[in-house]
């Protein structure tokens, strides 16, 4: 770990450390801790024991994926202060924030391989890597509508693939053979196949993945959108408050 880190620049591991705290920060902002017993109840790498839900409105059946789905709750809110608006950022910039969030990922499941219960509170790194990299595979579009502005022509997009995204994949490839996080790796998949899985994804294709990541993704999608209008409920009642 400390090998894989020394190879990353200041940069980079600040900006690792940055999307760190944003994680952090988000679990509180969501209200995640009104949604599981136990302060606190987050952790980087995975707990001994899991927390319990105390919601009643969540189905049992639900229990098991919520602090999955609270992790990736993080992460996506995470990402989209870090990351931001495609139009305000250089590529270069944008590849090594995308490589110093995946690099974090990576290590955190590496630091978690001899926890007992390995993923039953964390998904798996190659679960978040996929968010991280459909979410940068959207970002033409999202600043287009930020902005108001004509979605751009095929070719940028296409440049945008070949200098920061498709890069950003074996970026977290070869971090992750660095950090001898074979599993992780096998997890991820063939870049022909994960780039297909996203497309896959973003069309509700779930029975067309392949991928481990973008399985575990599509398990907890259905489970996170019962979970969601308790985040909208804490988060209306937070603004009533104050």
């Amino acid at each position: 770990m400390i090998t894989l880190w020394e190879s990353m620049s200041t940069k980079s591991e600040n900006a690792g450390i940055h999307w760190i705290a944003f994680h952090e920060r988000a679990h509180l902002e969501l209200g995640h801790f009104s949604i599981l017993e136990g302060v606190p109840t987050f952790n980087l790498i995975s707990k001994s024991g899991k927390s319990q839900v105390q919601q009643p409105d969540l189905p049992r059946a639900v229990w098991d994926k919520v602090e999955r789905c609270l992790e990736l709750q993080a992460d996506h809110e995470a990402l989209e202060e870090m990351l931001g608006n495609i139009d305000a950022v250089s590529w270069s910039e944008l590849r090594v924030t995308v490589a110093s969030i995946a690099v974090v990922m990576v290590l955190i499941e590496k630091a978690d391989a001899d926890n007992p219960n390995p993923s039953e509170t964390h998904p798996k790194a190659a679960t978040r890597i996929f968010q991280l990299l459909g979410h940068v595979n959207d970002m033409w579009s999202i600043g287009a509508s930020v902005n108001g502005a004509n979605l751009p022509e095929a070719g940028h997009i296409q440049a945008l693939a070949k200098e920061v995204i498709l890069p950003a994949y074996f970026d977290a490839v070869e971090m992750a053979k660095s950090a001898d996080a074979a599993s992780f790796v096998d997890d991820l998949g063939d870049p022909e196949i994960f780039f297909a899985d996203i497309a896959h994804a973003k069309l509700g294709h779930w029975d067309q993945l392949q991928t481990v990541g973008a399985k575990e993704w599509a398990e907890l999608k259905d489970a996170n959108e019962q979970i969601l209008p308790l985040v909208y409920r804490f988060q209306a009642e937070k603004n009533t408050s104050t």
